[in-house]
């Protein structure tokens, strides 16, 4: 059952509030592109964002089903497996492609698409390691919001806190219409020790002396490779009026309700929702754009990995993909993987095996087929921008996860890999390119080699 307010010309709140927690990742320092600036995870940076048109966006140049989310996890299908795609049975016409607004050089930056929200064209960045929609109130001064219902989004890295209220707003990609929810921030504050659930949705402000330490060049503690930080330091309240940042990420521990991307309701015009037969619901992320809807032409040469379904809230969402991993020449761990593309560094899990400066990390994937065997030379506790490797896809610097067998790859690994997520059927996918450099750093078997 779809309990979204209808489409109307004015914001009205949500009757259908599961979680009004927005959650992310990590968070951490990107040094600023002219020609791509960076996100809202790096709020003390400036932030320029299209608001002129959208631009010209070609046209659909593979077609695609389109898929409403499920609401409840009572109502999901059966997760298919690897060797029963929903592709396969249903004609999944309605697909779009649109390139990165900004080229894409060696993912350095972050991508950002053009959307438009609430009748307001603009540029968002792109992250798969958060789920929401964020945007701030300065983009919108034409459009009046409800707020009447208090929500966050907490950055965890970098311990920045977005306030705002949850609003459903109107949103259109290419040829897609949705109706989705949105984090409308008012602010953002450094707020180091703040608990979801003790906190609500706003820091104390008996929290504001202790935890990050942010200025131009870091929001960094003594300890800066780890995720989590203990020094003192100031609360730090930034009004940042136009900033927008869009997580299709999932397994993030909210509602899948949160990602406009399986939000869609028409597609040029016509119902386009879960019991359409030509939309197959999920992405493909490749070096030059973002696929929106599943289809065999766009899932050609992609190797599989099923993932497990959970309940979030009374709504299904996924776990994060499957992987094992192991440090030198040590025995093999499972894990999970988070390819995320908001931030470029990496973070790697150091139980139940300890890693050191020098050590190689090799990531096998998907899940335990090690179909890919993905390896990195670590280069511990420098300071960022400064790693020098050939690897394509080793990040700015490396930090130690808080999180039992976890890896967070950073958006670098897309420089040897194309990904694809499968939001129906639970199967996450990964492309290898054989890009150049790639082949020194990925063991492939010789079946997943693109010709």
């Amino acid at each position: 059952m779809d309990s979204r307010p209808a489409l109307q010309g004015s914001i009205s709140p949500s009757n259908y509030v599961l979680n009004s927690t927005f959650s992310s990742e990590l968070d951490v320092l990107n040094p600023m592109s002219p020609k791509n600036p960076t996100g809202p995870k790096f709020p003390w940076l400036a932030i320029a964002f299209s608001l002129a048109s959208a631009g010209a966006v070609p046209d659909p140049k593979i077609t695609e089903r389109q898929i409403t989310r499920v609401g409840s996890s009572a109502d999901c299908p059966a997760p298919t497996t690897t060797q029963g795609f929903q592709w396969d049975t249903k004609s999944c016409t309605n697909s779009y492609f649109a390139p990165w607004a900004f080229p894409i050089d060696k993912w350095v930056d972050p991508p950002k698409l053009n959307i438009t929200v609430a009748g307001v064209p603009i540029t968002a960045t792109v992250d798969t390691g958060s789920t929401g929609l964020v945007a701030s109130i300065g983009l919108f001064p034409n459009v009046t919001f409800t707020k009447t219902i208090p929500t966050h989004i907490f950055y965890s890295s970098s311990h920045w806190l977005e306030e705002g209220y949850e609003e459903w707003i109107d949103m259109s990609f290419g040829p897609y219409a949705m109706r989705t929810k949105m984090l409308v921030k008012g602010k953002e504050v450094c707020c180091p020790t703040f608990d979801g659930t003790a906190d609500g949705h706003r820091c104390p402000t008996s929290k504001t002396a202790r935890g990050c330490n942010c200025s131009p060049g870091g929001c960094r503690g003594k300890r800066d490779e780890e995720e989590d930080y203990d020094t003192k330091a100031k609360r730090e309240v930034v009004n940042l009026p136009h900033v927008a940042y869009m997580g299709i990420g999932f397994g993030r521990g909210d509602p899948q309700n949160a990602n406009p991307f399986l939000d869609t309701l028409t597609y040029n015009g016509q119902p386009s929702n879960g019991s359409s037969s030509s939309y197959c619901q999920g992405y493909v992320i490749t070096h030059h754009g973002l696929h929106l809807g599943l289809n065999q032409d766009i899932t050609k040469n992609f190797a599989w990995t099923t993932i497990a379904q959970q309940d979030v809230g009374g709504s299904r969402d996924w776990n994060t993909p499957p992987m094992v991993y192991k440090v030198d020449n040590g025995a093999q761990q499972s894990g999970t993987i988070l390819v995320d593309t908001g931030i470029p560094n990496s973070y790697f899990s150091n139980s139940p095996i300890t890693w050191n400066n020098g050590s190689t990390f090799e990531i096998s994937v998907p899940g335990t087929s090690q179909l890919y065997k993905v390896k990195y030379d670590i280069i511990k506790g420098v300071n960022f921008g400064v790693v020098s490797s050939p690897n394509p896809m080793q990040p700015d610097t490396f930090g130690i996860s808080s999180k039992a067998g976890y890896v967070n790859t950073g958006r670098k690994f897309l420089n040897c890999f194309d990904l694809a997520y499968d939001s129906i059927g639970g199967n996450f996918g990964y492309r290898y390119l054989n890009a150049a450099g790639c082949s020194q750093y990925v063991t492939a078997a010789p079946s997943a080699i693109p010709s």
